[in-house]
C-alpha cells in the first residue's frame, strides 16, 4: 500500500504543467498585433478570463466603460489598450456577452414589393 502511496504522489509531482490552448493562443496573437505592451502571457490571460468574463458572469450588464475601469484599475495599460483589450477578451473568452458583427453592406437580401 505504501507504495502504490508512493508511486502516485511521485506520478502527481512529475505531471506536466498546463500549457496555453487554442484560444489562449488566438488571445495572444490577437494582442500582438495590436501592439499593447500587456506584459506577461499568463497574466494577461488572467485578466481577461478573471476581470472581464468574471465580471461579466456575475453581472451581465455591465457597461463597456465599467469593464474597461476595472482592466485599467487591474493593470498599468492606458484606457484605449485597455479597451481594445477587454474586446479580444469578449471575443475570446466569452464571445456569448459579445455583439453579433454588422452585415456587409450591400449583401442583404433585396425586399419583396
Amino acid at each position: 500500500m505504501k507504495k502504490v502511496l508512493a508511486l502516485l504522489v511521485l506520478a502527481v509531482g512529475l505531471a506536466a504543467p498546463a500549457y496555453a490552448d487554442g484560444i489562449d493562443d488566438a488571445f495572444i496573437a490577437n494582442l500582438n498585433s495590436s501592439g499593447i505592451n500587456y506584459g506577461p502571457s499568463d497574466k494577461a490571460i488572467q485578466v481577461a478570463k478573471t476581470v472581464v468574463c468574471g465580471t461579466l458572469n456575475d453581472n451581465p450588464n455591465t457597461s463597456n466603460a465599467d469593464l474597461i475601469a476595472k482592466v485599467t484599475g487591474a493593470t498599468t495599460w492606458a484606457p484605449n489598450d485597455a479597451a481594445y483589450f477587454t474586446g479580444a477578451a469578449i471575443q475570446a473568452y466569452c464571445p456569448q456577452y459579445g455583439k453579433p458583427a454588422p452585415k456587409k453592406p450591400g449583401f442583404h437580401q433585396a425586399a419583396a414589393r
